[in-house]
């Protein structure tokens, strides 16, 4: 019976190693490097996949290799013998191998040949990069499914909405200009000459017709192009991508718009042809200007269509996309015609354009742009302006019939162009403002600049500046409702307030002078004293009442017009002296239609407030128009009509103004410096009987074209006159019932009839001994005409009209 091996208490019996794990043991002093049977290590694969080498270890001695006894290397360790174990057979003990006699045979102990250790790395590498890939393809299903949930449609180009364009026209059906985004009739590829197509190839996208959407050449070359370059130097957008960005999603420079964009150009490539994709591009693009589509940039820029597009005017369209404003035809020619050179040069590179043809073109300055602008642009803002208010929002393409008269603007333009060579007092940096209103209120001019191209601000209707003397027939108008007549007679002599001290013209006065001489010679000692004798509030009453703006402040220099006022609402506050008394509200729209002629808009008539009676309408307007005939207006006036008006001056000749009226037209023109600065550049300051009212009276015989003038009703002095004891003694009065709190008067009064002729006047009663130290008093302070006053002997008739090289009379008060 077989002995059973002994084991050590607590240890595990060890197995005998089976044939095939010792035939796949490795001999000791094996040459195989990686301990694998038959590895063969390829020296190509190794430098071309650096970690195949590093298993090449020279492979450890076996077990029975290590701690053989000395005299024999190749033996196993020894092991302890103990009655577990049987003694070792001293041949196989001294060879390490099995008895001949105890061995299988060769053929039964061969082992299969080993798969080449290439084959496996080769393997290995193929499973990582398809592990690799299809989990990047997975990815990529996540991003597309990511970024294309809120894709818009492509169905949306079917129905492109796009903002609505606005049509303006004058009076008389003429075409003024367009707002909003032109758009152009639609073109398709093959109705434009070839050079046209190939210039927005050459500089956009040469590849256009091979490839798929997205160019992956053109963005890693841009790539590599903006990083060394250390910022956008270069984009690697299709045409296909930029049309997807323009008209489905924003300008945003984030990585989901760039995904969609990508996505977007796939779609489109998949749906519609590359001709269709083009003609997209090419009309709904952005030339500047406010022109969308390639049909209105050739319109706009040359007054063609594209069809008949040169190659210069091509290349110059093209060269826009990169920049439309700084690349603007209009706007910036030199710059435009530089561009267009690169785009000659990409047309050459491309092999579309032949060198010496794109040479002839350079020398022959490219293209000629049409330099066609808005003639009235200050007016056609205003336009606008009362559009939002009528229509605030927009769904049609429409066109506004307005009240601007075409031909009255161009030739006020040509009137302010000659202006400084015309007056040298007038500087290059004074600006002009005019308007002109019909009696009804519509605005048949308005200029708000001298140069719309220089300066878009509207000064006709945004510019606060005081209007001076301008404001003085307000005082006048007051003083007749309080019982005053153009002939009654009024002191000028040195006045003083508290510790202001106004003064005329050249400190000159002229004593007693009826009321109609002081207005038309605008004396500002006079204008003050019938202020206070009327009383200021009066006067702000009936300035508000007549629509002066905002808060009038009722100060000492009241009627010295230092309360601001744009120059359209002067005009407004002067209409119901040329509208028998009644007020109008400015306006510029009359209608507003849609394309198909369907009516949107229709301005209604709405009745204007009587605020002027009729008599005191008649002797206003009798001393406004002295003021033209023989006052500080003489150069206002208009052959053939019946002109009335008031000249302005503010203090240091910052405002210069003319405002009033003939044969129902209504205007007023301002100068100024915009940063308030005076006027004293020339030889002598300006002031408002100089170029403003050369100015009004170009302006008025632009608008007025030769129309008939209207009846006009002379103001009939009274019978019997009052004796100077009268006269002084209303002065007394007028002066008590200023200062008397007894005598109301009501601020807000407006009227809605006309006042009756014989309404009754406060008057305070003054005993006979104060009237007579008071008629005393003036007497002693009235004066004569000065010595050498050539403009008052002027006036009273004495000398014929002074002759002036720049202005026929010169004006005699600091207001105007």
């Amino acid at each position: 019976m077989a002995r059973k091996p002994s084991t050590r208490s607590g240890s595990t019996p060890r197995r005998r190693p089976s044939a095939r794990a010792t035939a796949r043991r490795p001999r000791a002093g094996s040459k195989s490097g990686s301990g694998k049977a038959g590895a063969v290590h390829h020296p190509l694969l190794e430098k071309l996949i650096p970690w195949m080498g590093k298993g090449r270890k020279t492979a450890k001695p076996s077990a029975t290799a290590r701690k053989a006894p000395a005299g024999n290397a190749a033996a196993g360790p020894a092991r302890k013998a103990g009655p577990s174990r049987k003694a070792a057979s001293p041949r196989k003990a001294a060879s390490g191998r099995k008895p001949a006699s105890r061995r299988r045979p060769a053929s039964r102990r061969a082992v299969r040949p080993g798969i080449p250790g290439w084959v496996k790395g080769a393997g290995g590498i193929a499973f990582r990069v398809g592990f690799v890939g299809f989990g990047c393809f997975i990815l990529s299903l996540g991003v597309i499914y990511y970024y294309s949930r809120d894709l818009p449609p492509l169905s949306s180009l079917e129905h492109l909405q796009r903002p609505a364009q606005i049509t303006l026209v004058d009076a008389q059906g003429e075409f003024l200009t367009r707002y909003g985004q032109l758009h152009g009739e639609p073109v398709v590829v093959q109705s434009l000459p070839p050079h046209v197509v190939q210039a927005f190839l050459a500089t956009e996208d040469r590849n256009f017709y091979h490839h798929w959407g997205v160019n992956p050449v053109a963005i890693i070359r841009a790539l590599i192009v903006n990083l060394r370059e250390g910022s956008v130097r270069q984009g690697g957008s299709t045409i296909t991508q930029q049309f997807a960005k323009n008209v489905f999603l924003t300008p945003d420079r984030t990585i989901k718009r760039k995904m969609q964009e990508m996505l977007l150009a796939l779609q489109l490539e998949m749906t519609y042809s590359k001709d269709e994709i083009l003609a997209f591009y090419l009309n709904n693009v952005y030339f500047g200007a406010g022109t969308w589509g390639i049909s209105a940039a050739s319109e706009r820029y040359f007054e063609k269509a594209p069809e008949d597009l040169t190659v210069g005017e091509a290349a110059m369209l093209a060269g826009l996309l990169k920049a439309p404003s700084r690349y603007s035809p209009s706007a910036s020619p030199d710059a435009a015609r530089e561009r267009a050179k690169v785009v000659l040069a990409a047309m050459v590179d491309a092999g579309y354009l032949k060198p010496e043809d794109a040479e002839t073109i350079t020398s022959q300055r490219i293209a000629s742009v049409s330099r066609r602008r808005n003639p009235a642009p200050y007016a056609t803002d205003f336009a606008m302006a009362e559009l939002n208010e009528i229509m605030p929002q927009l769904k049609h393409d429409i066109i506004i019939h307005t009240t601007i008269d075409l031909a009255a603007h161009q030739r006020a333009q040509s009137a302010i162009a000659t202006l400084t060579e015309r007056d040298t007092r007038v500087a290059d940096t004074v600006q002009v403002a005019m308007v002109a209103l019909e009696s009804d209120g519509a605005v048949r001019l308005m200029i708000g600049g001298k140069d719309y191209a220089e300066s878009e601000y509207n000064r006709a209707t945004h510019a606060l500046r005081q209007p001076g003397s301008a404001f003085k027939p307000f005082v006048y108008l007051a003083a007749l409702e309080d019982g005053r007549r153009p002939d009654d007679i009024i002191l000028d002599t040195p006045v003083e307030l508290s510790d202001w001290a106004p003064s005329n013209y050249k400190d000159k006065y002229y004593g007693a002078v009826p009321m109609a001489e002081a207005l038309a010679r605008s004396l500002n000692a006079a204008a003050i004293r019938l202020q206070e004798e009327t009383g200021r509030d009066r006067v702000v009453a009936v300035a508000k009442r007549l629509g002066f703006p905002g808060e009038i402040d009722p100060g000492a220099a009241l009627a010295l017009g230092v309360n601001e006022a744009t120059p359209l609402d002067l005009a407004a506050t002067y209409l119901p002296f040329a509208n028998h008394g009644v007020t109008a509200e400015p306006y510029i729209i009359t209608s507003i239609y849609t394309e198909g002629g369907k009516v949107l808009y229709a301005r209604e008539e709405k009745p204007g407030r009587y605020v002027v009676a009729e008599d005191d309408l008649i002797a206003l307007n009798h001393m406004l128009r002295q003021t033209i005939d023989d006052g500080s207006g003489k150069a206002a006036a208009l052959p053939g009509y019946v002109a009335m008006g008031k000249t302005g001056t503010t203090q240091e000749s910052r405002d210069a103004w003319f405002a009033g009226h003939a044969a129902g037209v209504t205007g007023v023109v301002w100068l100024g410096k915009d940063d308030y600065s005076p006027m004293r550049d020339g030889w002598a300051p300006v002031s408002g009987s100089g170029a403003p009212a050369v100015l009004w009276k170009d302006m008025m015989v632009a608008v007025l074209n030769d129309r008939p003038d209207l009846p006009y009703t002379p103001w009939e002095p009274q019978p019997f006159l009052p004796s100077i004891f009268d006269q002084f003694r209303g002065l007394f009065s007028r002066n008590d019932a200023a200062a008397d709190p007894a005598v109301p008067y009501d601020m807000s009064y407006e009227m809605t009839a006309p006042p009756p002729a014989d309404r009754p006047l406060p008057r305070a009663q003054a005993s006979m001994d104060d009237l007579v130290a008071d008629i005393l008093e003036e007497e002693e302070a009235a004066q004569t005409l000065p010595e050498g006053d050539e403009l008052g002997a002027f006036l009273n008739g004495q000398l014929s009209e002074p002759q002036s090289p720049e202005v026929a009379l010169p004006d005699p008060g600091t207001g105007g």
